[in-house]
């Protein structure tokens, strides 16, 4: 059974005698936000968990990272956080990794990090927020591109203000954390604006097919009608996993070797 607000998601199961609340789902795939690296090739999403039973009373911070093609390896690292110049370190619990998921041939890994009410109301609070996430030798800075930090920080008083104490960062409760943009047919089918995939298919675009006339007029065509047939693959996986196979991978081949 679950019960929704406008930021969070609430479910009890009467199995477990367990209720997760889960904060507002904004992306394709399920997660409240896209983290930024501004590295090519990978894509991070993540939301907020709180999981309570008769034994379990936790906190999460979950994280997806897809990567075109190298491990970072989360499992063995952390997240490491400056909140006004503090340092605080969450260690990270492997969820699920992959090497060979349907849609393409990179990695997956799929953590969490636990952390506590009052470190979620640091950052909340703070006035200078940074974000490192590490592996097993290396590590990823988030940057504040689109916006990156300010979006997880308001996720975070999102999150704060339902679930906890609804007087506190209520301002944040008006903002919209849905990605800009319209929802492609790469994007439908892969479930994320910022997939490996979906960045191969852009940077054709803008470094190959932008430069010719007719690749001009082909992109005023598809910027008009894709929206229409991204909406409905959108809504079917049955549709995605097509449109991959027919559509998107073999663009992906084509679009690699005329590069």
């Amino acid at each position: 059974m679950a019960t929704t607000n406008n930021l969070i998601t609430v479910t009890f199961d009467k199995h477990k005698q367990s209720t997760t609340t889960v904060s507002k789902e904004n992306t394709p795939l399920g997660y409240s936000i896209s983290l930024e690296t501004g590295i090519i090739g990978i894509s991070m999403q993540t939301k907020l968990r709180h999981v309570k039973s008769p034994d379990i009373d936790s906190l999460l911070l979950d994280l997806r990272m897809d990567s075109s093609d190298s491990w970072l390896f989360l499992r063995n690292g952390s997240m490491s956080l400056v909140l006004d110049g503090e340092n605080v370190k969450l260690e990270c619990n492997e969820s699920f990794s992959d090497t060979s998921t349907f849609f393409e041939s990179g990695v997956r890994e799929v953590v969490y990090y636990k952390l506590s009410k009052e470190i979620l109301d640091k950052i909340c609070s703070a006035k200078d927020l940074d974000i490192r996430i590490s592996g097993d030798s290396k590590y990823l800075d988030i940057a504040n591109k689109e916006k990156s930090l300010t979006r997880f920080q308001i996720m975070c008083q999102q999150f704060y203000n339902s679930f906890y104490d609804s007087t506190k960062y209520s301002s944040a409760a008006t903002q919209d954390l849905k990605p800009k943009g319209g929802c492609f047919i790469a994007t439908a089918a892969m479930g994320d604006y910022d997939h490996p995939v979906v960045m191969d298919l852009r940077m054709f675009r803008d470094n190959w097919l932008l430069k010719r006339e007719w690749g001009v007029k082909f992109t005023n065509w598809y910027y008009t009608h894709g929206p229409k047939a991204a909406n409905v693959i959108d809504k079917s996986t049955l549709l995605k996993k097509i449109t991959f196979v027919t559509i998107v991978k073999p663009l992906q081949v084509i679009t690699k070797k005329l590069r």
